[in-house]
């Protein structure tokens, strides 16, 4: 499917469930990762099936006088994933069964060493 906002849109899989408010789109947090982040090999799952929500929100709050605001978490500063209005659609029969957005593989980090 297509999760899609005014910001951007992911290419995604989905599941109906009962455990989560009507009208709302759940996901886990940070489960998409670029291939090679964290040390993962870069054909890792993580970085062919899972997404990242960050490409739906948008960096700052509207602000009344163009104050600029981030939209976080004020304690922890993690992106602000809790308020967005989202349309879903399927995607083509015709296109990649992959998540979308997808990024190059990542270099390991200095003093890493070669991933495994």
């Amino acid at each position: 499917i297509w999760v899609e906002s005014q910001w951007g849109k992911v290419r995604c899989m989905a599941r109906f469930s009962e455990a989560v408010e009507p009208g709302t789109v759940w996901t886990w947090n940070a489960i998409g990762k670029a291939p090679g982040a964290w040390a993962l090999a870069p054909d890792a799952n993580e970085s062919r099936q899972g997404f990242l929500l960050n490409h739906l929100i948008s960096d700052e709050l509207p602000q009344p006088g163009g104050a600029r605001v981030s939209n976080s978490d004020p304690v922890t500063g993690q992106a602000g994933w809790y308020d967005v209005r989202v349309r879903i659609y399927p995607a083509g029969t015709d296109e990649p069964k992959r998540s979308w957005p997808e990024f190059d593989a990542l270099g390991a980090a200095p003093g890493a060493g070669a991933r495994t």
